[in-house]
């Protein structure tokens, strides 16, 4: 949590709410003192801080309202913003909901654009000759093929598996390639056949 905002409620449901205290972050003491003059107060039942994550966990008589309790905090110097501030300025604004739902169809698309960028990634390394996307499917197939040469790897997947999903990944990753180059191969069986018109 950002200190220039200063207090801010974390995690909240009636008789127990957690704060961020970023005064408390890296000091101990100061934190279990502020949980002890927390805990004086006569709405709270327990309070634990953490000087670690910065945060205070108050446990409270679940009837008195939550602006009574940070008034009886008001005397502790790290809370006394929170009784001048109303609660809904110590929320934190929501994260945004992702644009689309979870599926494994974005899923699978997250997955395709980060290999892509690691690709690209690894384009920039030096060898510039590294491409994952035939890196990754000869490394499956060569551990499959030394799985089988082996054959003293018995908790490994079965050699057939590695070897099919090193070709699998193949065909996916590089299915540009492989249309452009039948493409390509197509197009020069095509011009180098014979017309039929030539003379006899």
């Amino acid at each position: 949590m950002p200190s220039d905002r200063g207090v801010v409620i974390i995690h909240w449901v009636p008789g127990r709410v957690r704060l961020a205290v970023p005064a408390l972050r890296g000091d101990p003491a100061r934190a279990e003192e502020i949980a002890e003059l927390a805990r004086a107060c006569p709405s709270v039942v327990d309070a634990r801080a953490s000087a670690w994550a910065g945060s205070l966990t108050l446990e409270h008589e679940p009837d008195v309202p939550l602006e009574d309790v940070f008034s009886e905090l008001a005397h502790i110097p790290e809370l006394s913003g929170c009784s001048c501030r109303p609660i809904d300025g110590l929320t934190p604004s929501p994260c945004a909901a992702p644009a689309e739902p979870p599926s494994p169809g974005r899923t699978a698309r997250l997955v395709v654009q980060a290999a892509d960028r690691l690709n690209a990634a690894s384009q920039v390394v030096p060898p510039a000759q590294v491409d994952l996307k035939l890196l990754v499917p000869a490394l499956l197939v060569g551990s499959g093929m030394l799985q089988l040469l082996m054959r003293r790897s018995p908790g490994m997947p079965h050699w057939i598996t590695l070897v099919k999903y090193g070709v699998d990944f193949f065909v996916v990753l590089n299915h540009g390639r492989i249309q452009s180059f039948f493409a390509s191969a197509s197009a020069s069986a095509g011009a180098g056949a014979p017309t039929g018109g030539g003379a006899g």
